[in-house]
C-alpha cells in the first residue's frame, strides 16, 4: 500500500509541474502573461502532451516515467517537464524532475531539475 501511495504522490508533482511548464514555456516564446493583442495571442494556446510509462528494470525497480511535452500551433516542442520515480523493492524511492525550455539555438536546454530520496523504513 505504501508504493501506491508514494506513486500517486510523484504523479501529482508531475500535474502540479503542468503548470509551471506551461507559464515558463509560454514566457519561453515571447507570450505574455494574461494575454495581449501582440502576435502571440493570435498564434493561439500552447498544447501540452503527457506520455506516461511504468515497468520493472533489471534490478526489480518499479520505474515510472511521466514526460509532459509543450507543443506549439507548428508541433514544435517548446518545453518539456519530466518526472522518473524509482521505487525498489524494498521501498526506497527515488524522484528526479527535470524542467527544461527551448533555448535561441533551438535545442532543450534543463532550467531545473530536482532530486528527491526517501528510504523505506526498517519496519
Amino acid at each position: 500500500m505504501k508504493h501506491k501511495r508514494l506513486i500517486v504522490v510523484v504523479l501529482g508533482a508531475g500535474a502540479v509541474a503542468t503548470v509551471a511548464l506551461q507559464r515558463r514555456a509560454k514566457a519561453a516564446a515571447g507570450g505574455a502573461p494574461g494575454g495581449s493583442n501582440g502576435p502571440t495571442a493570435a498564434a493561439g494556446p500552447l498544447q501540452v502532451v503527457e506520455v506516461e510509462t511504468e515497468g520493472i528494470d533489471d534490478a526489480g525497480n518499479a520505474v515510472v516515467d511521466d514526460l509532459v511535452v509543450a507543443v506549439d500551433n507548428d508541433g514544435k516542442i517548446v518545453a518539456t517537464d519530466e518526472t522518473v520515480a524509482v521505487i525498489s523493492p524494498a521501498g526506497d524511492v527515488v524522484i528526479d524532475e527535470t524542467l527544461s525550455v527551448v533555448g535561441e539555438d533551438g535545442n532543450l536546454h534543463a532550467v531545473e531539475e530536482d532530486i528527491a530520496v526517501l528510504e523505506a523504513d526498517d519496519e
